[in-house]
């Protein structure tokens, strides 16, 4: 379908003539004639897949009769042939003839200049693509991710970017790869099939790579000691400093680095650090100060700190012996008053039994006066009972009512004061207890 697609723009283009004030001189009907039947023939070749054929066709197709429709299919059937330098050169005569034209022809290309200038900007990418492979092969490292990099930015593809990491990589400049291994990683995890599919591998590797260059990376830490002047300029080369990025670790590739430090009213200073493979290095920008120390700075403790002792504990006051005693007491009357229901019970069972032996005028026998004589043994105790426990009962509840409360429970207060002088100081301690 896309090899058709140029062929019906140009059989559209090849009736648009060319407007007025364009330097070309009127074609004859007899060149005319010729170019359409050119033109007709190219179409043929494209139709069968002969794009090498076509080309020449359209070119002189063209000569003949100068149309922006020619041009551009021309241009078209270039880039199909891997011709890049003169399908970029055609496209750009076609846009230039786009850029003369009036209404209404103008809008009738508007869409195929758009897609010119599309073209022209990515087999420009295309053309430094294939010259990094070139310097590649031939160990010009530099001169390859320098072509990678021009590539991507006039017409960015993941593709390029993953190769410009690889790139970057093979030259030791760690930290720029890693940065572009992280934004491929980034653009992949957009991406929806089939082009994930065809990133997937790719993907695994980046992944596997960030994680190695972020241990290889060095970070470099700028700082200043006290309060930053006002006016403060930090710069490297051509390229100033944020401010923002003092006091920060950032991962910078292996290598010199010269810093300038400019501050109002003194002399501007140079400062200097070489970093390696792993380094984390701070430099100290403040005149007068150290320029490098390495290593990270001390880091938190692992474990946390011991928490602060906990505040002596005040005794409280205990329970009045009048209260345990009324407690006591309590609870031995409560056991009176259920054992006297225990017997009560029982002495109610007997009285069915003395009932039953007995007759109305209480002629009981020998056995029946052994009844009676146990019910009113059991009724005596059931009684007595009730009258101990509830004694006893009253006897508690009334203690415990009566009692002494404890004193309200007083809260320590302790401070510490210290003054310091010259040659003289005092620590004190106060509080309430």
């Amino acid at each position: 379908m896309r090899k058709a697609r140029w062929f019906f723009v140009g059989f559209v283009c090849a009736g648009l003539g060319l407007p007025q004030g364009m330097a070309f001189a009127a074609p004859t009907p007899a060149q005319e004639a010729a170019a359409g039947k050119l033109f007709d023939a190219a179409v043929a070749e494209v139709q069968a897949g002969r794009y090498a054929e076509a080309c020449p066709l359209l070119e002189q197709s063209h000569v003949l009769d100068p149309k922006p429709g020619t041009l551009h299919a021309l241009a078209e059937c270039e880039a199909k042939i891997q011709k890049l330098d003169q399908a970029i050169a055609h496209y750009k005569e076609y846009l230039g003839l786009y850029a003369a034209m009036k209404s209404p022809l103008r809008e009738k290309h508007t869409d195929r200049a758009r897609v010119a200038e599309e073209q022209v900007k990515k087999l420009q990418a295309e053309i430094l693509f294939k010259q990094a492979i070139a310097h590649r092969e031939a160990g010009r490292h530099a001169e390859a991710c320098a072509a990678l990099e021009e590539s991507q930015q006039i017409d960015p593809t993941p593709g390029t970017l993953y190769a410009l990491a690889e790139c970057e990589a093979t030259r030791g400049r760690v930290a720029t790869a890693l940065g572009h291994y992280t934004t491929y990683l980034g653009l992949f995890a957009a991406m929806k099939s089939p082009l994930r599919e065809r990133h997937a591998e790719r993907a695994r590797i980046a992944e596997e790579q960030r994680k190695k260059l972020d241990a290889e990376t060095p970070r470099l830490e700028l700082v200043w000691t006290g309060e930053v002047p006002e006016g403060l300029v930090v710069s490297r080369g051509n390229t100033t400093l944020d401010p923002k990025t003092l006091g920060v670790f950032v991962p910078m590739d292996p290598g010199e680095y010269a810093f300038r430090v400019e501050v109002p009213g003194r002399p501007p200073q140079e400062r200097k650090v070489r970093l390696e493979k792993g380094d984390r290095k701070i430099l100290e920008l403040t005149p007068g100060a150290t320029q490098e120390a390495k290593g990270e700075p001390p880091s938190l403790p692992k474990e946390p700190l011991p928490p602060p002792p906990e505040p002596l504990a005040t005794s409280k006051p205990g329970m009045h012996p009048w209260a345990l005693g009324g407690i006591a007491a309590m609870g031995v009357g409560g056991a009176g008053l259920i054992v006297g229901s225990v017997l009560g019970g029982l002495a109610m069972a007997e009285k069915g039994e003395v009932d039953a032996v007995c007759d109305q005028n209480f002629a009981c026998g020998v056995e029946g006066m052994k009844t009676v004589e146990r019910f009113w043994a059991l009724g005596n105790a059931s009684t007595a009972m009730f009258i101990v426990g509830g004694v006893v009962l009253a006897t508690g509840v009334t203690l415990f009512v009566l009692s002494p409360k404890p004193a309200a429970e007083k809260v320590g207060a302790v401070r510490v004061r210290g003054l310091a002088g010259p040659g003289a100081g005092y620590l004190g301690v106060e509080g309430t207890f």
